[in-house]
C-alpha cells in the first residue's frame, strides 16, 4: 500500500483524537514514531467543531477566494507555517510478509536440495499372485476337471444291482476327474476387475499350461458376458455363446462387486442369473473365481453360480470335484 494512504490515516486519527495521549496511542497503532506525532500533535487550524458538525474541517473553505485566509490562522512563534511539510519526518511503513509477491516470497525460502539418485538400477518388487504358487496347478485342476465314470469298479453299486436281481450289462465304475473336455475361460475386463488384470493374465497362462493350449477357449467381456464376448478387443465382441456340451466354464469376475462408486455398467443379478441358466441348458458346468472377500458377497451370488475365493486362503481341497 502506498505511503500517502497511511499518512492520510494518521492525519484523520490525529484530528479525531481529543487529547495528546490519545493522539500518541493512535500514531503508535498506525506504526509511526511518537516523537514525530508529539511535534505536530496540535490539531490544524480551522473552524471550531459544533454538536451539529461532527466532522472536523482542517482545511480552508473551498468557497473562499484565492486571497482569503482561513479564520484563526496561527501566528504564534514556534509553530510551523502552513507551507512547511509537517509529514516529512514521519517514517513509511514497511509491507508485511503476507503482502509480498510469489517471486519475492520464494526468494526468501531456503533452497531445497534434490533427492539423491538411486545407487543402483531400479527393480520392481517381485509379482505375488493371488493363489499360493505351489497350489495353483492343483486348484486349477479341481476347478476345470469334469468327473467321468472311468475309474475302478464301483463294488457297492455292483453288489446292490446283483442283490436286486438286476441285469448287469456294464460294470459300474467310480468317477474320476479328467481335463480332456477342456475349459472355456471368460475374463472380465470391466472396471471392477481392473486392479487384477495381471492376475487374470497370469492365471490364464497357468490354465493353458495345465489343460493344454488346444483345449482352452478364451473369451473377454466387460461386466456381463451377454453384453459381448470374444477373444479380441471390445468392438469385435459378439453375443455370448456357450461352449460344446461337457466343457467347463471358468469365469474370472467380481460379479458386479467392484468398480468406482459411480460405475453404472456393473453386472446385475438378472444378467448373471440368465448367464447361469444359459450355461446349464448347454450341458456345461460353470464356476466363478472372485478376488473379493467372502463377507462382501451378496446372498444371491453363491446361489446363482458356484463361487471360489481367489486369494491365498484357497486350497485344492476347498474346491469340490463332484460338480455336474
Amino acid at each position: 500500500m502506498r505511503g500517502e494512504i497511511w499518512l492520510a490515516d494518521v492525519l484523520r486519527a490525529l484530528e479525531v483524537a481529543e487529547t495528546d495521549e490519545a493522539r500518541v496511542k493512535a500514531a503508535r497503532m498506525l506504526g509511526f514514531a511518537p516523537a514525530a506525532v508529539a511535534e505536530h500533535s496540535a490539531p490544524p487550524p480551522g473552524p471550531s467543531r459544533s454538536a451539529d458538525d461532527p466532522f472536523p474541517r482542517p482545511f480552508p473553505d473551498p468557497a473562499a477566494g484565492p486571497g482569503d485566509e482561513p479564520h484563526g490562522t496561527p501566528d504564534t512563534p514556534g509553530e510551523a507555517p502552513e507551507s512547511e511539510d509537517v509529514l516529512a519526518g514521519l517514517p513509511l511503513l514497511r509491507p508485511v510478509r503476507g503482502d509480498q509477491g510469489p517471486d519475492e516470497e520464494a526468494a526468501r525460502r531456503p533452497p531445497v536440495e534434490p533427492l539423491a539418485r538411486p545407487s543402483g538400477e531400479y527393480r520392481p518388487p517381485p509379482y505375488e499372485p493371488l493363489f499360493v504358487p505351489r497350489w495353483t496347478d492343483a486348484v486349477i485342476r479341481a476347478l476345470v476337471a469334469r468327473p467321468v465314470p472311468e475309474g475302478p469298479v464301483d463294488l457297492d453299486a455292483l453288489i446292490d444291482a446283483l442283490a436286486r436281481c438286476r441285469p448287469v450289462t456294464a460294470l459300474p465304475r467310480l468317477p474320476v476327474p479328467t481335463l480332456r473336455h477342456g475349459v472355456q475361460v471368460l475374463v472380465d475386463r470391466g472396471a471392477g476387475m481392473q486392479p487384477f488384470r495381471r492376475d487374470q493374465d497370469e492365471l490364464l497362462r497357468r490354465v493353458r499350461a495345465v489343460v493344454g493350449p488346444a483345449l482352452v477357449e478364451v473369451g473377454y467381456f466387460s461386466d456381463a458376458p451377454q453384453r459381448g464376448t470374444g477373444p479380441g478387443p471390445r468392438w469385435t465382441r459378439t453375443a455370448y455363446r456357450p461352449p460344446q456340451p461337457g466343457r467347463r466354464v471358468l469365469v474370472l469376475s467380481d460379479l458386479g462387486l467392484g468398480g468406482p462408486p459411480g460405475h453404472q455398467r456393473r453386472g446385475t443379478r438378472e444378467e448373471w442369473t440368465d448367464f447361469a441358466c444359459l450355461v446349464r441348458r448347454a450341458g456345461c458346468g460353470a464356476v466363478a473365481l472372485t478376488p473379493y472377500a467372502r463377507d462382501r458377497w451378496a446372498n444371491w451370488m453363491p446361489r446363482v453360480l458356484p463361487l471360489v475365493g481367489w486369494d491365498r486362503t484357497t486350497r485344492p481341497g476347498h474346491v469340490g470335484t463332484g460338480r455336474a
